[in-house]
């Protein structure tokens, strides 16, 4: 997902920042203000996604008052509040890198790490998107909609635990530096769309 905005960055490069591209030792921190902006980007659309699963949400909260499901009300509205929380947090959070004069600087490697988190946040979006998917169906069968309201809120607590690892390896990227503290290469596809 992210390097599919990088080359969208990359196309919409100007002369002069090609020219500037071309220059040695500048060529390194022009990539990287590409990739900053493609994570910017990724973050904003993760965004979004989980806004929208909010949405479902929010329609699954109203299903289940209206077949008179408010004693589990107060399961769904923790959901939806953790759901808003992780939203605003993954709007509002620190870029991917460190910028040129920052004492603070992220490697190739180390992007790559946190290009393997987003990817992996896009997945558990989808997954969130399917236990709301469940958790309707259990509203609409009245059949174990308290096992799904749990199994949405682990997802939503998976995603925050996945972010938040993420946050703190942007605060200290020398944690990307070991190979398991980001999710494996392998288990990931290589674009998300």
């Amino acid at each position: 997902m992210a390097d599919n905005f990088v080359e969208f960055a990359k196309g919409q490069m100007g002369a002069v920042e090609r020219l500037l591209k071309g220059l040695p030792g500048i060529s390194g921190y022009i990539d990287k203000d590409m990739r900053r902006d493609a994570d910017k980007r990724v973050r904003e659309a993760i965004a979004a996604s989980l806004a929208q699963s909010q949405a479902a949400l929010t329609g699954v909260q109203n299903a289940l008052l209206k077949g008179g499901g408010l004693a589990m009300m107060d399961e769904v509205n923790d959901v939806a509040v953790n759901m808003q929380t992780l939203t605003d947090r993954i709007k509002t959070a620190s870029y991917g890198y460190a910028g040129l004069f920052d004492p603070v600087r992220i490697k190739e490697q180390q992007l790559d790490a946190l290009v393997r988190f987003d990817r992996a946040m896009a997945q558990e979006v989808g997954a969130i998107n399917t236990s709301i998917a469940a958790l309707a169906q259990a509203v609409k069968e009245r059949t174990d909609v308290a096992s799904a309201i749990d199994q949405l809120g682990a997802k939503v607590q998976e995603l925050n635990v996945l972010f938040s690892k993420r946050g703190e390896a942007i605060q200290a990227p020398g944690l990307l530096d070991d190979p398991g503290y980001a999710p494996p290469p392998g288990d990931l596809p290589t674009t998300t769309e």
